[in-house]
């Protein structure tokens, strides 16, 4: 194999081939390539050449014609990055997107990066997670392109899905698009372990036993129903592109989208996340994170945002706001960046802003008597 001494090079290729994966390298000086013999440069097809025969490599992904002149990859073990050209000639970073192949969920940190496949042995088996990155921050000359992203840069961006969904692994299996994403399928077990609960009339003891949220007892005691009154929706709260399961009560007006339980994927295994009840709620927001809205009695309200740490059930604090009459009568406003129990007294135009911020996403929570999970569980 023909080692080079450089990183980047414009691409007129067709199919890019990665290398075979090595956690955390993602700066690699053997660049692998597949060149469309009908539209290269000597450089580039050298570089074919040199590679065709690489038995390591884990997936190729196609780059359309029309995109022809107008990137740059950068090429690493187990993936590649996309540049637009103009942008990086013009010293501006010109990222647009990557996409690598990860075997440990620990490996990729969530945040701009987001799962949107996996590579899936031909037994069933998940051999690699696909991660899309993006760009942290603008990548191309903002004063020049003020209200828009340049042409070429923004088609790109627009094609990076369809790019991405034409991997081809290079390795046993196959890619499926968002196949450890979408949360139908996930976590039927959760959801089976609720349907049992109710029809076997858990206490609250029980359930808070069996890591579930006690409020459940109360709709048991007080619905004739109850599987008709909790329900469920999945929602990639924390934005690493995996979605949560999200259980709660099925309520109208303010209290739509009221949520008992979290639950997470870690290690690609369903895992608890916390759970509340009525007066120590949960709401998935609409820019992502999540919201405790509580109460410490008449005097006291509290509403608190967190992020789930992606591939744990980490809880960490970002926003949270307080109306405290117990601690100042006068002025029971109180806002926390991030750190819990460190309280700062703000004016309450201030807090209404702050309190503002917090949108709901108001579910139309699927019951759970509706489910094909419940179908299953009772034949």
């Amino acid at each position: 194999m023909m080692m080079r001494s450089w990183k980047f090079f414009v691409m007129t290729a067709v199919t890019v081939f990665a290398c075979a994966f090595l956690a955390g390298c993602e700066n690699s000086d053997v660049i692998n390539v597949n060149i469309n013999l009908n539209n290269r440069t000597k450089d580039t097809a050298e570089a074919g050449e040199d590679t065709l025969e690489d038995d390591n490599s884990v997936f190729a992904l196609t780059i359309p014609e029309e995109y022809d002149g107008t990137y740059v990859v950068m090429s690493g073990p187990n993936g590649y990055s996309v540049y637009d050209k103009e942008a990086m000639e013009a010293d501006f970073g010109g990222f647009v997107f990557s996409v690598y192949a990860y075997t440990d969920p620990s490996e990729y940190a969530g945040g701009m990066d987001m799962k949107v496949g996996e590579i899936i042995s031909d037994d069933g088996e998940t051999l690699y997670d696909i991660v899309r990155s993006y760009a942290s921050d603008i990548q191309y000359d903002y004063t020049k392109y003020e209200d828009h992203m340049p042409k070429t840069y923004e088609a790109l961006y627009n094609g990076a899905e369809d790019m991405i969904k034409s991997i081809k692994p290079l390795v046993e299996g196959s890619f499926v698009w968002r196949a450890g994403c979408d949360g139908e399928g996930m976590y039927d077990e959760v959801l089976l372990k609720h349907i049992t609960a109710v029809n076997e009339k858990w206490d609250a003891g029980r359930l808070e036993e069996e890591d579930m949220s006690p409020q459940y007892a109360e709709i048991m005691q007080t619905k004739d129903d109850p599987l008709a009154h909790i329900g469920y929706a999945y929602r990639d709260v924390n934005c690493d592109g995996i979605d949560e399961l999200l259980i709660g009560e099925i309520l109208t007006d303010d209290l739509k989208g009221t949520i008992y339980d979290i639950y997470t994927m870690v290690d690609r295994k369903c895992a608890h996340v916390v759970s509340g009840t009525m007066r120590d709620r949960y709401y998935a927001l609409e820019y992502g994170m999540i919201c405790n809205e509580y109460s410490g009695g008449a005097g006291m309200s509290g509403w608190e945002s967190y992020d789930i740490e992606p591939n744990t059930v980490n809880l960490m604090p970002q926003l949270g706001l307080k109306e405290d009459t117990y601690e100042d009568e006068d002025a029971p406003w109180f806002v926390s960046f991030g750190e819990e129990d460190v309280w700062e007294p703000v004016a309450k135009e201030e807090f209404d802003d702050y309190r503002s911020r917090f949108e709901y996403v108001r579910f139309d929570l699927t019951p759970l008597s509706d489910t094909s999970v419940n179908e299953a569980g009772q034949e």
